[in-house]
């Protein structure tokens, strides 16, 4: 996520493979005995792989088996440091026939820089498979992940008697993690609802504005990601800025008094987590669709949003965002600048 200290190195779904690498396995030692229709604990470690010094955010654990509602699994913590590994526990709920038993894990994390957060979910496959040995005092239960190169055996007890046998896993097992698109539009972690999201080489079109005073259309390059509007002369004419927003009149001509409303750096734009953001960081604030936010305030882009920088005087200038999306993805936002004087 920190894309000033990577340069932006993400893949094609918008994932930073270096800042998020989580890992989970089951740990060794696994489990103990228990009655055949009761619930089964399996203690899971959570780690943090990445190699460089950035921490991970565990902000949501849930299981479910089969095509079972997903359980919220009770998570006491939540930061991982740079290679750091921490307990959580999954459960595995009435066990009471043999067979094929699949457990879904569903894991959201996030990472964060400054007052940016990229949220992500991985899911990983259990399979949990119950098997009647009428030479052994309980059925056996074979606990495989997808790359597990060895047999975990764990024995369920059907029997009632107080000296139950207790096997427990001897090795950790691993689970490959994948990414879950789908769970992040659900859970509400990422993109503008479960059906429409913005990636990050989304192209940006600048309508209404002179070559000099927006950057040219594509997606956002600068190495920060971010956008800053406002007064600034833009980088094109050697200024500080990216959208140069000055007010003009009925002709053109540019109203030096209105224009020194808005600041330098009047608010920026990036995405994130799949959504167009807006971040307020003129003293004075804006408006969006007639509401006013002030300094600090953080937005989230919608189609036919209208963004008018001048608090007291909306009407002397505006940006009207529009998307136009294919199967949900939306492939290019235009900003049209435009003012009731004009």
């Amino acid at each position: 996520m920190a894309t000033e200290e990577c340069g932006g190195l993400l893949d094609d779904s918008g994932l930073c493979t270096v800042c998020v690498a989580p890992h989970i396995e089951v740990d060794a030692g696994a489990l103990t005995a228990v009655k055949v229709g009761g619930a089964v604990s399996l203690p899971v470690s959570i780690a943090n792989l990445s190699p460089v010094g950035r921490p991970l955010f565990i902000t949501g654990l849930w299981s479910r088996e089969g095509t079972g509602d997903w359980r919220e699994e009770d998570l006491g913590w939540e930061r991982l440091s740079t290679g750091e590994s921490r307990p959580a526990s999954i459960s595995v709920n009435q066990i009471t026939k043999p067979g094929a038993h699949g457990v879904k894990i569903l894991v959201a994390v996030a990472s964060r820089w400054r007052w940016r957060q990229e949220c992500y979910a991985f899911t990983a496959d259990l399979k949990l498979t119950v098997s009647e040995d009428r030479t052994e005092a309980a059925p056996i239960v074979n606990i495989g992940g997808q790359s597990a190169g060895h047999g975990n055996t764990v024995y369920i007890s059907g029997k009632t008697e107080k000296h139950e046998a207790q096997i427990r896993t001897e090795e950790a097992l691993q689970l490959r993690m994948v990414r879950a698109e789908k769970d992040e539009r659900r859970l509400g972690l990422r993109g503008m609802d479960a059906d429409t999201w913005v990636p990050r080489n989304t192209e940006f079109i600048w309508a209404g504005f002179a070559p000099e005073h927006a950057p040219k259309r594509g997606p956002i390059l600068t190495s920060d990601g971010v956008l800053g509007a406002g007064r600034s002369r833009a980088r094109v004419e050697e200024g500080l800025g990216d959208v140069r927003l000055l007010v003009t009149d009925s002709t053109g001509t540019i109203d030096a008094e209105a224009s020194r409303l808005l600041s330098r750096r009047h608010f920026e734009l990036y995405v994130e987590c799949d959504r167009l953001t807006l971040r307020v960081t003129g003293q004075a604030g804006l408006r969006i669709n007639g509401e006013a936010y002030g300094e600090g305030k953080t937005i989230i882009l919608n189609d036919g949003d209208i963004i008018s920088p001048v608090v007291s005087a909306p009407e002397s200038l505006s940006l009207k965002v529009s998307f136009k999306s294919d199967y949900g993805r939306v492939g290019s936002v235009c900003l049209t600048r435009f003012s009731h004087s004009r």
